[in-house]
């Protein structure tokens, strides 16, 4: 009875060794099945959140006008008019509308243009300044003349300031007196 005995204690150490191993392993099954339902919960919320995120995107930079008051049923219409999405379109912040191909030609001469209305607004400006300069130059007493590149030539004092006598030079914006 004593061989029964210890052999029973020590199988049931064996079983017991044996039933943990089996727990253990049960257990880390039951983790790892945690962890990659876990995982895959996880990427597919990362996923959706992607999704939705282009999804927002696209529709972010678009603007469209909001009616700031609902109008009642009867009474005035106080709907939306197209100055407010003119505005916008005017400003950049209007919807998006896909550009045309602009061919070469049309970008160059699109440059040549504005490069032109730009020599005409400065050429425009200097003949306005040196025309201003020169009137109060002769309201101060004194006679400019000024060159083609709007340099001043030759400044003389005039003898009687305008308004004085009643005789007064006009002067263009090259400097030349007109009667």
């Amino acid at each position: 009875m004593a061989f029964l005995y210890l052999g029973s204690d020590g199988t049931k150490k064996k079983f017991a060794e044996i039933s943990a191993a089996v727990r253990s392993e049960k257990y880390e099954k039951s983790v790892n099945k945690h962890l990659m339902v876990t995982n895959e919960t996880m990427s597919m919320a990362r996923q959706r959140m992607e999704i939705e995120n282009a999804r927002l995107a696209k529709d972010f930079d678009a603007t469209s006008a909001q009616p700031a008051y609902v109008p009642q049923q009867s009474g005035v219409d106080l709907s939306n008019d197209s100055r407010a999405a003119d505005i916008a379109n005017e400003l950049g912040r209007g919807e998006k509308r896909p550009e045309a191909f602009e061919n070469p030609n049309d970008v160059v001469q699109k440059e040549l243009f504005n490069q032109q209305q730009q020599a005409e607004y400065s050429k425009a400006y200097k003949e306005e300044y040196a025309r201003q300069f020169v009137e109060n130059a002769r309201r101060g007493g004194y006679k400019v003349k000024l060159g083609e590149d709007f340099k001043v030539i030759s400044v003389t004092p005039l003898r009687n300031p305008s308004g004085q006598n009643g005789d007064s030079d006009i002067l263009n914006s090259s400097g030349e007196a007109l009667q």
